[in-house]
């Protein structure tokens, strides 16, 4: 009998929860299929980077396990309170509270299982379709097919049982202590409204703002010269952020009471004093909970854009810093070795030997001042390099030559730079290079390697007759300084190649680099001592290592915070959605009250929708305000690799699947409370 009523009951509510259901197993089916590839021995092989994934999948497994824990737990405690009449009625007919709350776990371990079953199928094909992404990341072939790894599955089962079997025994122990009475009326209760008086909700309102902008401004206090930044100062802006949130939803209420129900002429309006009771009274009783979710979406909205800027970041470096596929430098201009393995191990399409120097600074990096850039690369040396070479290495890359007088100069830099070069030399164009005056013909942004080969964001071309001043202030420098390796290595080897290069090439070419030991003298454990440092006297760079480790933490980056985005977003739109459903039920008698009032069908539908509407863009509405001036001051320290455009487009990629996530959940809502309101029109 007591199965019987169960079963009707719980199927009788399952509607109100089947987007609980599709939440779970979508979150254990992405649970399961990050487990899948962070054992998978095919994606460890890709790179030896790639072996940092599993780490890494293991580190945001807890955060994702807290956000699964609090979202079941609310649910449950939930499904609890809408069905404590039911208990409470059990316990009036003399069934044991230890039988009740059986039946509850049994329930609830049967919807589990159903779920984690479903999970496993559905993550076994989203295991296959991200594997075939990171595969296809990597330029390497791969085959579908449906495997169970064991221990993946062993990993998740071990994560979703744990958590469901912790909230079950919570669940148990809270129906064994309620008593009958609480359990009867346990469903008129709501969270606690934590200040009562409606002045002191304008205070806490006022408070919270300022907390929020004065984060804000450490934000971009701290991050606008990242040289000084401060972690001590961070960590306050983010205490201040996170109480100001909290704080702001706790008033809110009060706020919108004061604002619109105290104007006459918008309080009678259409509906809208229906629409304004039924919003602020749902903020006054579950303040903390919308808080919670508006400090999830803010996490998502900054954390996503962090992630979107780290990918270009390293797409940008490896763009401009490594336009050929092998570049070495020396000290001592022999490559022999170095051309004797790359002839042998890749098929060579173009090679070329050539020097750079280093000369007295000109001026030009005074068009840095007061940007990002200040003070950027080595601070007493400007690096040159004479026409004909540029001119070749623009040939290998596939650029138009390009000519100059003899008292001209042309300037290669990032993209990056070029803006703030293009400003100075509006009034800057006329300097003097090696005791000659020279003027700037053009600023170039081609991609040539400036980020420490052939200079530090740019590079000076000088014409050929120059060529021996220069080369003569550069031997005079070494001179003064001693040390070369103080300086950059002057002797460099550009090689392009039919076929990407891999991480053994460039180990094997590494090998190479001759070494020397000096004495140094220096503080050494706040003592002055003297001690032997072992000094390259030369460097390697590959297109391909660097490729393979920067697709390795695309990969990682991307697919982490996809993970983290996706379950937080379905975990605040699932206890939106479920607070709403289950709330259908006495909005059942309120819409009724509206249609014996004379509001028609379409009027109803559109209060219904504006009612949805208002609680589900609530939380999300004060996180997209703090994260765009929170976004651009974090932004500010990649752009030295970002262009503003880049983080603009970030900008708008992260809040378009956001939206489009929280649409579908909002729009499932609407469709399925029209439907419960329907049923007794």
């Amino acid at each position: 009998m007591l199965g019987k009523l169960s079963f009707r009951n719980a199927k009788r509510q399952a509607r109100d929860y089947i987007i609980y259901f599709i939440t779970v197993i979508i979150s254990v089916a992405l649970m399961f299929s990050f487990n899948s590839i962070a054992v998978s021995n095919d994606i460890k092989e890709l790179s030896t980077y790639m072996e940092d994934f599993s780490k890494a999948i293991t580190v945001i497994s807890i955060i994702i396990i807290l956000v699964m824990a609090w979202l079941i737990n609310y649910c449950m405690r939930f499904m609890l309170e809408k069905r404590s009449k039911e208990f409470g009625t059990y316990q009036i007919l003399g069934i044991e509270k230890k039988s009740i709350s059986n039946m509850f776990t049994l329930e609830n371990l049967i919807i589990g299982a159903i779920a984690f079953i479903i999970g496993i199928i559905v993550g076994t094909f989203l295991y296959q379709i991200f594997t075939s992404i990171i595969m296809n990341l990597f330029s390497r072939a791969y085959r579908i097919e449906i495997i169970f790894d064991l221990k993946a599955v062993g990993m998740t089962a071990i994560y979703f049982f744990g958590i469901f079997g912790l909230v079950l025994l919570n669940c148990r122990r809270k129906i064994k202590k309620t008593k009958v009475y609480d359990l009867l009326y346990a469903d008129k209760k709501n969270e606690n409204n934590i200040i009562r008086n409606s002045k002191g909700n304008i205070i806490i309102f006022i408070l919270s703002i300022l907390l929020l902008v004065g984060a804000l401004i450490i934000t971009h206090k701290e991050f606008s010269n990242a040289s000084n930044m401060g972690g001590r100062n961070i960590l306050i802006a983010i205490i201040m952020l996170i109480v100001g949130i909290y704080l702001f939803y706790i008033s809110l209420s009060s706020f919108i009471v004061k604002r619109y129900l105290n104007n006459k002429s918008r309080k009678y309006k259409k509906d809208n004093m229906f629409l304004y009771r039924n919003l602020t009274s749902k903020i006054n009783t579950m303040s903390v909970s919308i808080g919670t979710i508006a400090l999830m979406f803010t996490i998502i909205i900054i954390g996503g854009n962090v992630a979107l800027l780290m990918n270009n970041m390293l797409s940008n470096e490896i763009e401009m810093g490594y336009p050929f596929e092998i570049m070495v430098s020396s000290a001592d201009g022999d490559f022999s070795k170095y051309k004797e393995y790359i002839e042998a191990n890749a098929e060579v399409k173009d090679l070329y030997e050539y020097r750079i120097y280093n000369i007295k600074k000109t001026g030009i990096s005074k068009a840095f001042d007061g940007t990002k850039f200040e003070g950027a690369g080595v601070e007493e040396t400007d690096t040159v390099i004479s026409l004909t070479d540029y001119n070749k290495l623009r040939e290998i890359l596939g650029y138009e030559k390009v000519s100059m007088q003899d008292d001209e100069i042309i300037i290669n830099c990032l993209k990056t730079v070029k803006a703030p070069l293009d400003n100075y030399i509006k009034e800057n164009n006329n300097i003097k290079v090696v005791g000659n005056d020279v003027t700037i013909k053009e600023i170039r942004g081609d991609n040539l390697a400036q980020v420490g080969f052939n200079g530090y964001y740019y590079l000076i071309i000088v014409p050929d007759s120059l060529i021996p001043k220069v080369e003569q202030e550069d031997s005079n420098l070494r001179n003064e300084v001693g040390d070369s390796y103080y300086l950059d290595f002057p002797y460099n080897l550009v090689a392009t190649t039919e076929e990407m290069t891999d991480e053994k090439f460039y180990d094997e070419l590494c090998n190479f680099i001759l070494t020397e030991e000096k004495q140094i003298t220096g503080d050494l454990n706040g003592e002055e001592k003297e001690y032997t440092m072992k000094i390259s006297l030369g460097n390697v760079q590959t297109k391909g290592e660097r490729m393979s480790q920067a697709k390795s933490f695309y990969a990682i980056i991307s697919f982490l915070a996809f993970y983290i985005a996706l379950v937080f977003v379905m975990a605040t739109a699932t206890l939106l959605a479920i607070q709403q459903l289950s709330d259908s039920e006495k909005y059942k008698y309120r819409y009724e009250l509206l249609k014996k009032l004379g509001m028609d069908e379409s009027q109803m539908n559109r209060t219904i929708f504006k009612q949805l509407f208002f609680y589900f863009v609530t939380p999300i509405i004060l996180p997209i305000i703090i994260s765009i001036p929170a976004t651009l001051s974090v932004a500010s320290i990649f752009t030295i690799a970002v262009t503003w455009e880049e983080i603009l487009r970030n900008m708008l990629i992260v809040f378009g699947m956001l939206i489009l996530v929280y649409g579908i959940y909002f729009i499932a809502t609407d469709v399925q409370f029209n439907r419960n309101i329907n049923e007794t029109r």
